[in-house]
């Protein structure tokens, strides 16, 4: 269900917000040529520049939480695809180098297990990017006949333990095991202070019914 309204969200995003923010993007590029054209003085030419410039920020806002919300490549492309776009984007948008592995060039999978895998390397990021001050993280995917193992692994600040002083749960934890969970999965985390933490996951692949 909560996916579901991500997706829900993510389209009308899109669809309704992105139209209108792109039709006023190019009234206004109509007006700043106008302005330069004719007998308007700067100041006049100077805010509508402005508000342009402030039309095309938020439709890259837009775009990100959009992308967030529910990746339109993970639908498109393929959960492969998606992940490669999004640690592409996790390393230009942080500087901690990233590296993926895979064992497949794209993965046959449920629309609820690629989506639950993707989710849990994204959440997994985000702490990285938040929390670990690290100067690497990798991450590996492979798929079995029975499932997939998953692995995301940094050499940041680490932790003692997964209650913290103001007795909420780190990185996450409780969103990344319930995902797994539900698919009738598991989440491990290990971590030292000054060592790092590591994620481990295994995502069962549900067996098709009999005929």
């Amino acid at each position: 269900m909560r996916e579901e309204e991500r997706t829900r969200i993510a389209r009308e995003l899109h669809d309704e917000l992105g139209q209108a923010l792109t039709a006023l993007r190019f009234d206004l590029g109509w007006l700043r040529n106008k302005c330069s054209t004719s007998n308007l003085g700067s100041p006049a030419a100077e805010r509508v520049g402005a508000a342009l410039s402030v039309v095309e920020q938020s439709i890259v806002s837009l775009r990100r939480i959009s992308e967030d919300l529910r990746p339109a490549m993970l639908d498109s492309l393929g959960l492969a695809a998606a992940l490669e776009h999004h640690v592409a984007q996790f390393t230009e948008r942080t500087g901690i180098p990233c590296q993926l592995r895979m064992n497949r060039e794209e993965f046959d999978l449920p629309g609820d297990l690629a989506t639950a895998v993707f989710r849990i390397v994204q959440e997994a990021l985000t702490n990285v990017a938040r929390h670990a001050h690290a100067d690497s993280v990798t991450i590996a995917i492979e798929e079995t006949d029975k499932g997939i193992h998953l692995r995301v692994e940094d050499d940041g600040q680490g932790f003692e333990n997964l209650q913290g002083n103001d007795g909420k749960k780190h990185f996450g934890v409780i969103g990344m095991r319930e995902r797994a969970a539900i698919l009738g999965g598991h989440l491990d985390i290990e971590s030292q202070p000054g060592k790092g933490t590591r994620i481990d996951g295994w995502l069962p692949i549900p067996e098709e019914p009999h005929s």
